[in-house]
């Protein structure tokens, strides 16, 4: 069994929301003390960790109070679930429409700057 390589982030960014006001009673948004999801992602020029730390309401009776919002801007670096910033995938699509090449071509192209197998580029 093989192990993973350990993939260390160059640079840590904590996002906010980028509201600061409640959607629903318009007080001042109350940030929480835990981060509502954290990830290693890997882009073309850096390997960052990314993180969102949530804003709620903090009136109690107001709707808005059981909602966790997050940062919009954090969420644009990479898709749910993936590993891979927009930029790497981008790229991929890219040279598949663009290029007409391989999946072993694009590989061995963004093997310099991403650590990735074949598999993720299919």
């Amino acid at each position: 069994m093989r192990t993973p390589k350990g993939l260390y982030a160059d640079e840590r960014l904590i996002y906010h929301p980028e509201l600061l006001t409640c959607l629903h009673c318009g007080a001042l948004l109350v940030m929480d003390n835990y981060l509502a999801w954290e990830k290693t992602v890997q882009t073309l020029d850096r390997l960052l960790s990314v993180a969102s730390r949530p804003g709620h309401c903090p009136d109690a009776t107001c709707a808005g109070s059981r909602m966790r919002l997050l940062s919009a801007e954090a969420q644009g670096i990479a898709m749910p679930g993936s590993t891979y910033g927009y930029d790497v995938l981008v790229r991929i699509g890219w040279w598949r429409q663009e290029y007409r090449a391989t999946y072993g071509e694009i590989h061995a192209e963004l093997a310099a700057q991403v650590h990735l197998s074949v598999s993720p580029v299919r």
